[in-house]
């Protein structure tokens, strides 16, 4: 693992960190063979049964094995995203604001996250008008969760296109500014003798542009949301998972599988 704290960083911010191992592209070379995902009607779907994505490969001994062996053991349902590049940004915004309904001192706690944020924008020399109507967008629907207390609510905010795209930009923008803000730690984590700032333009910023480890990294701490990520491929191990940051206890629990993210649910007793 690898560990710094930032010089730009505040005083209590986490370390950032990066594994020495991340299997997103390994995964990803191995399913983009593969075209037999399930593709999601809406941005995000109702909550389903977990043993619905057993049914979905029959025929896939080794996946079946790792969804049955590990995943059902965990996990009672999960909540499908559409596979349109956005997927992971869509998952952890609402799955973090659906784990929040019900309880208004966090969600206070995280609408003053999301307020300073725009601070990281603007020291990453981003103009406010660049993403003040996403931001006006995403603290909406904040103070949805908190007004109503609805998942109901809360879904259909974001499976509203434009509303929910709206968010997935400004998380986009502010995983960048991030990234920029402490370029001397995340330069070393880039392919191909790319910078920072062309990294972000190219595979951040853009909409349907998929995410990577660094990403997660960045938004997770830029956040401060703690999200557990399963990891299933084709190898007949375990399946791997990783927490952001590590050491966290997760608010939020995806399921990466076909270069796609999907929203799994706990079951109590983990």
């Amino acid at each position: 693992m690898n560990t710094l704290k930032s010089s730009s960083d505040e005083g209590n911010a986490a370390p950032l960190e990066l594994p020495d191992a991340p299997y997103f592209s390994i995964i990803r070379k191995q399913w983009k063979k593969k075209e037999n995902n399930v593709i999601c009607a809406s941005l995000v779907s109702d909550k389903c049964d977990i043993s619905v994505l057993v049914d979905g490969y029959p025929e896939d001994g080794i996946y079946k094995r790792k969804l049955q062996k590990d995943l059902q053991k965990k996990y009672i349902s999960i909540r499908r995203t559409r596979g349109d590049g956005n997927c992971f940004y869509r998952a952890l915004a609402f799955a973090h604001l659906e784990s929040l309904i019900g309880n208004n001192v966090e969600i206070k706690k995280f609408k003053d996250v999301v307020i300073q944020s725009r601070n990281e924008l603007v020291s990453a020399g981003f103009e406010d008008r660049a993403f003040q109507n996403t931001f006006i967008r995403f603290q909406g629907v904040i103070d949805l969760v908190e007004a109503e207390n609805s998942i109901v609510s809360l879904l259909s905010a974001f499976n509203d296109q434009d509303c929910s795209d709206h968010i997935v930009q400004y998380l986009r923008l502010l995983t960048s500014a991030f990234l920029q803000n402490r370029k001397d730690f995340f330069h070393h984590f880039i392919e191909g003798g790319m910078n920072i700032k062309d990294f972000c333009a190219q595979e951040v910023e853009p909409m349907a542009m998929e995410c990577d480890h660094i990403q997660i990294v960045a938004i997770s701490q830029a956040l401060e949301v703690s999200v557990q990520v399963e990891y299933v491929d084709e190898a007949d191990t375990e399946v791997n998972n990783h927490i952001f940051p590590e050491g966290a206890r997760p608010s939020v629990y995806l399921l990466y599988k076909t270069a796609h993210y999907d929203i799994l649910y706990a079951l109590e007793s983990m």
